[in-house]
């Protein structure tokens, strides 16, 4: 089975020791931050290659502070945190705004959920809620209103679009992530960017062994 890594950045993934693990044909894609680039590059990679399995792994933010700093989890579901208007003091997305059902395919109560879930987290990671966004969440209230509207745990720029493109082309999928920093904590003092990496591709690895 072919099966492709995909990161956002390389500062994420350890490539060379990567390429090395597990009997598979392994591919490592680049796609950039950020929703827009990762959908096209995604979109791009799938009509050419077509391959059995991705894995997205990258770090992220934690909403939930029970999940520690390093810990690597899996993402059951994903929401688009930022597509709406902010109107009266209130957060409209555009299921609210009608232009789009909440169960409307790939939707399902405004996410996009993992139904290959089940097969590939082997290693049994924990399964969180995940928000996508375009930019770092800092304020209070809209850390509040992700927990709340969406039930967010972890926060990233690229995993929504993963689970769009995969669920259209029907290709099998799992996004890991490792937990660098809480969201709303600006001193990066306090951010476990070094260990989330290494905790990140030892993941991979060990996953990478055990898959069949």
């Amino acid at each position: 089975m072919q099966v492709t890594i995909a990161a956002a950045t390389r500062l994420e993934l350890r490539e060379d020791t990567i390429r090395r693990v597990g009997r598979h044909s392994i591919d490592i894609v680049y796609t950039g931050v950020g929703m827009l680039p990762s959908a096209v590059r995604l979109t791009q990679y799938v009509l050419q290659h077509k391959p059995g399995l991705i894995i997205q792994a990258g770090i992220a933010g934690s909403l939930d502070t029970s999940i520690r700093l390093g810990d690597v989890v899996a993402v059951k579901r994903e929401c688009l945190g930022d597509t709406g208007v902010q109107e009266g003091g209130v957060w409209k997305d555009v299921f609210d705004m009608g232009f789009q059902q909440a169960d409307e395919p790939p939707f399902s109560d405004r996410h996009i959920t993992n139904e290959w879930l089940a097969t590939y987290n082997i290693l049994q990671l924990p399964e969180v809620t995940g928000v996508t966004i375009n930019q770092i969440t800092t304020s209070a209230d809209s850390i509040q209103m992700l927990e709340t509207k969406y039930g967010a745990q972890v926060e990233s720029m690229e995993g929504a679009s993963l689970h769009y493109v995969c669920k259209l082309f029907n290709i099998p999928f799992i996004q890991i992530r490792a937990i660098s920093n809480y969201i709303g904590e600006r001193d990066k003092g306090k951010w476990k960017i070094k260990e989330a990496i290494q905790s990140l591709n030892e993941t991979v690895s060990r996953m990478l062994n055990l898959i069949e």
